[in-house]
């Protein structure tokens, strides 16, 4: 279970710019994940409150933005938003595609106090 790992990260990044801008508490943070980031977000959401307990952040909200992925076709050059990663071009059916959007997994915001 990577999220583990991840949800550390997360945490120490936060904590590292919490600190940094003055604030004592943080009550929520946000994050952007992908649907091909091979992040579970229900995983994350489990190991959030494992991660900020006993830190600044315990209690806080964890609040997921799930990001949809979003291609272009390499052969006609049609941007369009698979339903799954195999989704061929809708315009003219090829398979050979850069994704654009979906695989990223970044911290978004954080409030606190």
């Amino acid at each position: 279970m990577h999220e583990l790992s991840l949800c550390e990260s997360i945490v120490s990044l936060v904590m590292e710019s919490a600190i940094r801008e003055g604030l004592t508490r943080v009550t929520r943070v946000t994050v952007d994940i992908g649907a091909a980031s091979a992040i579970d977000p229900d995983a994350l959401l489990f190991c959030f409150p494992l991660v900020t307990e006993g830190t600044p952040a315990a209690s806080a909200e964890l609040s997921i933005n799930r990001i949809a992925l979003k291609a272009r076709c390499t052969a006609c050059g049609a941007d369009f938003a698979p339903e799954s990663l195999i989704s061929p071009c809708p315009v003219c059916g090829g398979h050979d595609r850069s994704l654009t959007a979906g695989r990223d997994m970044r911290v978004v915001s954080f409030e606190g106090e």
